[in-house]
């Protein structure tokens, strides 16, 4: 990899995949990386692609390049207001999760335990 990246630098990349827990990406010299899902939003995320999907072009925040494997880490959250830009046709839209997507295991449990409950009671 030559030193056209350094870490800290805002630099644009393209999204190569899509997982649930991570975009991956190529970048202008063709170098590859990541960025993993709690790197795009200090909001829970449920679907990662309404927020990037393959194509999208994303500025990103360099975190870590690891010579030996080619491969570069990254953050959309950490990138400067002034300089974020991302083609997703979903980016002006907030960056916020509606509560009732995430409860905590102790707010489940309960619902769970019934409905398992029930389901043997009928079997």
């Amino acid at each position: 990899m030559t030193n056209q990246y350094q870490v800290n630098n805002v630099v644009l990349a393209k999204v190569s995949e899509v997982k649930p827990y991570a975009a991956f990406l190529i970048f202008e010299n063709g170098t590859k990386g990541m960025i993993h899902i709690s790197e795009i939003s200090d909001t829970y995320i449920k679907d990662i692609e309404k927020f990037l999907s393959k194509g999208d072009e994303v500025k990103v925040l360099i975190l870590q390049i690891d010579e030996k494997d080619n491969f570069i880490r990254a953050s959309y959250k950490r990138v400067p207001e002034n300089e974020k830009f991302s083609t997703h046709s979903n980016i002006k839209k907030p960056l916020i999760s509606d509560e009732d997507e995430f409860k905590t295991l102790k707010d489940n449990l309960p619902t769970w335990i019934a409905d398992s409950l029930s389901r043997h009671q009928k079997g």
